[in-house]
């Protein structure tokens, strides 16, 4: 009787082998992971409500002042903390040149408008004989510079001269022939008029003056230097008696009758800015007190690193007590209870928005029951500075997805990222 000897490992191969087979006839079933996305609630404002923002107090005016031109100060009767009156002098610079520079303009400017004058009435009698003894006396003083030069022509082939002499005598002679030329040109002029080329040559010059006299006002006017505003000065960056240059900043002005706040608003819940009425504003500084402001702008461009949008908040200087620059803020909504939400536009980022081949909106919707999208028809509006109007189709409070909508799909399981 013979005996069978089984092999160890040829067993471990078959038994592995039977597994993988019997593996095969029951594939395993995996769940659809869910997908994170971002989300809006549209026209809800409770999304906002006890939400706060931090921001800073701004003056909601402020400039630094400066001179169009410079010299030495004058006048500088102002200091930091000095509060002002909108035309109040700020400083003043030495006006005295450009005095005189405006008198000079003035006087050419007149005296132009005298040769105009003469030139279209002509020249009277008394004033033709004044010319006529001009000419005769330009002609004697021409002949004896003529004269001269003919001698000291003749004195330097001889070298009986210098060079410089006969040089002057050449100048001489230029010099009177050219006043001869002027005087017979007057008389011609006063003769027979003026001609229509030097009529309106003298009123192109008369123009060049009138600007000139416009511009000397205007640099005597820069030199004094006013507030443009009612408000306080901040800074004081030069002294009385200091030499000052063009654009060379004086004081910092600032109106702080009503101080605004900026704060960043995330792109989720900026559409519902134009919603919020009043807001509520605390300061560090005073952390007895809230204060009452209202939205004025509201930024159009997301910054590129937090997505949020700058949303700025005005509010009234109290009486009783001083909110100053720089002050570290939080805002929140005030919440109306006597407001209709209902009125207000509901308004959706852009980005929200996908169409099919025929053109139609859509929008994806958040069911919160079951957690998954639903692609939703709408109509758009115009583009607001907050985003796209829906004017048909959304229902205040429906969860609308903001990003990544054209790889989404009917049905599928999804979860709103929180901010």
């Amino acid at each position: 009787m013979s005996s069978t000897r089984v092999n160890p490992f040829a067993a471990a191969v078959g038994l592995i082998a039977t597994l993988m087979l019997a593996g095969c006839d029951e594939p395993v079933s995996r769940a659809e992971p869910v997908r994170p996305i971002r989300a809006v609630r549209v026209g809800d404002l409770s999304a906002v409500h006890g939400r706060e923002f931090s921001g800073r107090a701004e003056a909601k005016t402020e400039v630094d002042l400066s001179f169009q031109v410079s010299g030495p100060l004058i006048t500088l009767p102002v200091d930091v903390g000095s509060k002002v009156k909108a035309g109040d002098v700020i400083a003043a610079i030495d006006p005295r040149d450009y005095q005189a520079a405006l008198d000079r303009d003035r006087g050419n400017l007149e005296r132009a408008r005298a040769n105009l004058a003469a030139m279209v009435a002509g020249a009277r009698p008394e004033e033709i004989e004044q010319l006529k003894a001009a000419v005769s006396e330009a002609q004697a003083t021409y002949e004896e510079a003529l004269s001269d030069f003919e001698r000291q022509k003749a004195l330097l082939a001889q070298d009986a001269t210098t060079q410089q002499d006969y040089d002057i005598s050449v100048a001489r002679r230029e010099r009177n022939s050219a006043q001869l030329k002027a005087a017979k040109e007057a008389l011609n002029i006063g003769l027979t008029g003026a001609r229509p080329e030097d009529l309106e040559a003298k009123r192109s010059e008369i123009r060049a003056l009138e600007a000139a006299v416009a511009t000397s006002q205007n640099q005597l006017d820069y030199a004094v230097l006013a507030a443009p505003f009612d408000g306080e000065v901040a800074a004081r960056y030069v002294d009385n008696f200091q030499t000052v240059q063009a654009k060379q900043p004086i004081v910092r002005l600032l109106d702080v009758a009503a101080i605004e706040v900026t704060v960043q608003i995330p792109e989720t819940i900026v559409s519902l800015v134009p919603m919020v009425k009043q807001v509520i504003c605390r300061f560090d500084a005073l952390p007895d007190r809230e204060f009452v402001g209202h939205v004025t702008k509201i930024g159009s461009e997301a910054s590129q690193t937090t997505r949020t949008y700058p949303v700025t908040v005005e509010i009234e200087q109290p009486e009783d007590v001083r909110i100053l620059p720089g002050m570290a803020a939080t805002v929140r909504n005030k919440p109306d209870e006597a407001a209709d939400e209902a009125d207000g536009e509901l308004v959706i980022p852009p980005a929200a928005v996908f169409a099919d081949t025929e053109q139609q909106s859509y929008v994806w919707v958040v069911d919160e029951g079951s957690g998954t999208v639903a692609r939703k028809p709408v109509t758009t509006g115009e583009l607001t500075p907050v985003g796209l109007a829906v004017t048909e189709g959304l229902e205040r409070g429906e969860w609308v997805v903001t990003a990544g909508v054209n790889s989404l799909r009917e049905g599928q399981q999804v979860r709103i990222v929180e901010e």
